[in-house]
């Protein structure tokens, strides 16, 4: 359209046509391109971040989910599970595990602060008890375990744990949430669940 409107003549004269359909095809360019900006997806996540995103995932989607979601601690659970929040807690307060994106990092310390909470109780309020033949932390000893007669002072303090499982949980639905649009690299392989820092029993 621009050539037609420029094309030269033995003599030069405005012609409407040319220049109406020029101008209809910038502004229908620039348009195309502003809509595809939107669309673009941003993709430069450092390798820390994929990894550690992907690691929260795994997490959400098993052993978390079971820690902080699904399980009543009127009865006992794996130690592992434990193991594993606590060494996310300890990597964490030494600065080994973080995500670079400020934006995520908020988001994650938010619920860090929410999961130190629940292990650091969890952890004073209860022990390895053997129940039959199986380990799990219990709230209640093994020897005191009667579901039908609970001890207040073990009823208030496995509230007390449900509660702040709770709270943990629902800190880190922010976190998965920001790290699906700000790291979506962590989507270009499956994500499969795994124990990822408690040691191999």
């Amino acid at each position: 359209m621009l050539v037609w409107f420029l094309w030269p003549g033995a003599t030069w004269q405005f012609e409407p046509e040319a220049f109406f359909a020029f101008g209809v095809a910038v502004v229908f360019w620039a348009f195309t391109e502003f809509k595809l900006s939107e669309e673009v997806i941003y993709r430069a996540s450092t390798p820390n971040d994929i990894r550690f995103g992907r690691e929260i995932f795994a997490y959400g989607m098993w052993s978390f989910r079971e820690l902080l979601k699904d399980h009543d601690y009127h009865r006992g659970i794996h130690p592992r599970f434990l193991t594993e929040a606590s060494c996310l807690v300890s990597e964490t307060e030494l600065g080994i595990t973080h995500f670079q994106d400020k934006k995520v990092q908020k988001k994650y310390l938010d619920f860090f602060g929410r999961l130190t909470s629940f292990v650091d109780y969890f952890s004073m309020h209860s022990s390895p008890e053997r129940f039959g033949a199986i380990t799990l932390q219990s709230v209640i000893p093994a020897n005191q375990f009667d579901e039908m007669n609970i001890a207040d002072h073990h009823q208030a303090e496995i509230n007390e744990v449900n509660r702040l499982a709770n709270e943990a949980w629902q800190a880190m639905l922010p976190l998965i949430a920001e790290i699906k649009v700000r790291i979506p690299e962590v989507f270009d392989e499956p994500i499969k669940s795994d124990w990822i820092r408690s040691p191999e029993e």
